[in-house]
């Protein structure tokens, strides 16, 4: 019975246009920001480059000085980003809120506002400013060196003070700090992450990685619509007496719908995921690195698995409950929130429902913390169980009380 109803609810998920929808817009967006010119960046690094790249630092000096350079340019331009509730806000200060930040650079820096200014000015005379290479090297390598006597404590009040003037969601909070600063990689920095690169990950597990970040994004919101539509498509096909007389148990019709729409959602993941790795693939084999060719799949599990699960089931539960829509616009504030409260790109994944680690490498790092990685996705998991659950008790009641079916739970019965 189980069997059969799990195919039958597969077979309706094929012939829903939602679905479709679903698949075109998933590939699309991946596509998108993945492609095979980041082989380019996997290179064997050579001594004497202009740059290696960044790493993060979580050293306090590193903080500081890279915190307050990031001050003195936005100082400069008098135009601070901050993210208040999530979304991108430009704030520009009067003279009297830009005097006091400019106190503050100069308070942390022990040197005039003007010397400064002429330091940053000597700087960045040493770069090309017409390409966009060449800026972007100056920016990675400008920092502000903090007076002697200045501790990191000082320093944070000094930031404090900033987020006071600047406002909410600004890059000088304390959560921001913490997750580190991009510092300029050294040559033999580089050649660590290679090798690392190549025997850990073998190419394609850091690729792997960068491929969940992106889908991750997308897959916070897009499978809601799947298990809203499938939630509501026997009321719509007003075929409510036939459902309530249905002999299966209410856990079979749930759990056979769930699994159906998990494994469709699921599907096209796998089958992009072992397409897009394809160049990464026969670009580890040309330098000589045997790949991981099921790197895609396992990361995909473990990564975006939980995360479908769980977005589902919230849509299952929610819809069940309410007899409508509701659920899409709190997946969509749960996913914005979720992706907007995440200070770092790169770890720190706390219990956010978007994890991200967007960068290609930086091997060592995420295998330090990828057992934080795996109680996120754990407790997801855990969630989306008892999602389903819930969904089942809901469902059972209303066939229990002789209602129809998708009537609401609270609605009183005459």
């Amino acid at each position: 019975m189980f069997g059969t109803l799990f195919l039958k609810e597969c077979k309706q998920i094929l012939k829903s246009m939602v679905y479709y929808i679903y698949v075109i817009v998933f590939v699309m967006f991946l596509t998108s920001q993945l492609s095979g010119e980041l082989t380019e960046r996997m290179e064997k690094p050579q001594p004497g480059q202009e740059s290696y790249g960044t790493v993060n630092s979580r050293r306090e000096s590193d903080i500081m000085e890279k915190t307050l350079a990031g001050l003195t340019l936005e100082t400069y331009h008098n135009s601070y980003a901050t993210y208040p509730m999530g979304f991108y806000k430009g704030v520009t200060l009067n003279e009297t809120e830009l005097a006091s930040v400019k106190s503050i650079v100069e308070n942390c820096s022990g040197k005039s506002w003007e010397q400064v200014m002429q330091d940053m000015e000597e700087h960045y005379a040493n770069y090309e400013q017409n390409t966009i290479q060449g800026t972007m090297q100056a920016q990675i390598s400008y920092s502000v060196v903090v007076r002697e006597d200045l501790s990191y404590e000082e320093f944070c009040k000094n930031m404090e003070q900033v987020c006071g003037i600047v406002g909410a969601g600004s890059d000088y909070r304390k959560e921001v700090l913490k997750a580190g600063v991009g510092v300029p990689m050294t040559y033999e920095q580089a050649v660590e992450e290679y090798e690392a690169l190549c025997a850990r990950d073998r190419i394609t597990g850091a690729t792997a990685r960068l491929f969940c970040d992106y889908a991750g994004i997308v897959l916070a919101v897009l499978p809601v619509f799947l298990g809203v539509t499938r939630c509501l498509r026997d009321k719509r096909a007003q075929v409510v007496q036939v459902v309530f007389s249905h002999r299966a148990s209410a856990f079979g019709i749930i759990v056979s719908r769930y699994l159906a729409n998990v494994c469709m959602a699921f599907l096209p993941v796998v089958l992009t995921a072992f397409a897009m790795q394809m160049p990464y693939q026969y670009h580890a084999e040309t330098i000589g690195i045997a790949p991981d060719v099921f790197a895609f799949l396992k990361y995909s599990g473990i990564w975006l698995l939980p995360e479908i699960m769980t977005v589902l089931a919230v849509s299952f539960v929610i819809t069940e409950l309410t007899e409508n829509v509701i659920s899409i616009f709190i997946q969509v504030f749960w996913a914005i929130a979720s992706l907007f409260s995440t200070v770092a790109l790169q770890g720190n994944f706390g219990f956010h429902l978007i994890v991200r680690w967007n960068a290609l490498g930086n091997t060592a790092e995420y295998w330090r913390q990828r057992p934080e990685l795996l109680v996120n996705r754990g407790f997801y998991f855990v969630l989306s169980l008892a999602a389903v659950a819930v969904t089942i008790l809901i469902y059972e009641k209303k066939r229990r009380e002789g209602e129809t079916v998708y009537g609401k739970i609270f609605k009183g019965r005459r």
